[in-house]
């Protein structure tokens, strides 16, 4: 068995976690979201405790785990029956598939709940939406000072580059197929170490955005318990800068250093998917764990804090906000009168965008235009 092969079949056990971790993640969603929220609906905190709702979640957790089961098995099937490239397309396919069916049952829960909602009627008055946003007076994410690592990285990436150049092949081997035959080359150049710093810096800055977003997003703060779901929220955007960090200096950094190392003659091609491969599989995971761990919001901080103190849950029946009208489908958020670029998320961990704003708009086509351009200018040079 040639070194492709081995690298191929250890590309696929990686990428056959892919499947797995999606179908984690979204059978566990319904039970770290925050506590006024299911299937993206606005709701009590003591609507969780509703037979129905928790009948609907642990339905939900049981289809989308069924489904992930199935992929697998069929994944795995193609891998014995068909061999290494028809697994990676049918693990592909597998976990967008799970990803669309979580999707769907969703929006199906979704209606249920608001149905649910407004038999129980579930409301909040406008005075008490308003209290939605709360100062930070506890944790905070991590100083962007943190990032002049990414420099760090990148001047490794540039100096390994002109330290290498003269043992560079004449042909350097840009780009391999599925089946890790290399299908790409560039003439020996100048021009061939700067490929892998300009993609590092693109990398690095989309990181370093995700890090600005978190600082900078939409605090959501329970007026009935500013304090407790302060000090919560701090410590889930503390966290999550974290991982942004890290994962942002293995993905920038590691991937950038790889091809750099490829481009000079020193790793052969096709590490660079395994590479990125096991990036992608430890950052899936990782955000796996702080969903599981912290809950949306810190909802799970929230909850053992309250706990510990000896918390009343007499207000559980409250809701002190309701914009269920500004996000379509409990997933899309857009609200002109909301000044917020980011936002917390309704259904997942995480944040998301106010599509209302210009800047989301332009952003978007900024980074469209560079994930095409970047290929198109490689295939052209």
């Amino acid at each position: 068995m040639n070194n492709t092969v081995v690298s191929m079949n250890i590309a696929l056990c990686a990428f056959l976690l892919l499947p797995v971790i999606v179908t984690a993640g979204l059978a566990g969603v319904p039970w770290v979201t925050d506590r006024h929220e299911v299937f993206g609906v606005t709701v009590p905190a003591a609507a969780h405790t509703n037979t129905r709702i928790r009948e609907y979640k642990v339905a939900f957790s049981g289809i989308v785990v069924a489904i992930g089961v199935c992929a697998m098995l069929v994944s795995l099937a193609v891998w014995r029956l068909c061999g290494v490239d028809a697994a990676f397309w049918t693990v592909s396919i597998a976990a967008v598939v799970i990803a669309i069916c979580g999707f769907v049952l969703q929006q199906v829960f979704r209606r249920k709940v608001l149905s649910i909602k407004t038999n129980q009627g579930w409301e909040a008055s406008s005075a008490r939406r308003a209290a939605l946003i709360g100062e930070r007076d506890n944790s905070d994410p991590l100083s962007l000072k943190w990032e002049l690592l990414q420099v760090v990285c990148l001047a490794v990436t540039i100096a390994v580059g002109l330290l290498g150049y003269d043992r560079m092949p004449e042909r350097v081997p840009i780009h391999a197929d599925i089946a890790g035959n290399v299908n790409g080359w560039a003439e020996k150049s100048p021009m061939v170490i700067w490929y892998a710093v300009l993609a590092q810096v693109v990398l690095a800055a989309v990181m370093v955005a995700s890090h600005v977003a978190i600082i900078y997003a939409k605090h959501p703060i329970d007026p009935d318990h500013p304090a407790t779901t302060g000090y919560a929220y701090g410590v889930f955007s503390r966290v999550w800068s974290i991982y942004v960090l890290v994962i942002g200096l293995l993905t920038a950094g590691g991937l950038g250093l790889g091809v750099q190392l490829v481009a000079i003659g020193v790793l052969d091609v096709n590490l660079i998917g395994i590479i990125g491969m096991f990036i992608a599989v430890a950052a899936l995971v990782g955000a796996l764990m702080i969903g599981v761990y912290y809950g949306q919001n810190g909802a799970r901080v929230y909850a053992g804090v309250r706990h510990s103190d000896g918390g009343d849950d007499s207000d559980d029946d409250v809701m002190p906000y309701d914009d269920d009208l500004h996000w379509i489908g409990g997933i899309i958020y857009i609200n002109r009168d909301d000044p917020a670029i980011m936002v917390p998320k309704r259904f997942g961990v995480g944040w998301t965008v106010n599509l209302a704003r210009p800047s989301v708009i332009i952003g978007t086509i900024v980074l469209l235009a560079i994930a095409i351009g970047l290929p198109v200018a490689a295939i052209l040079m």
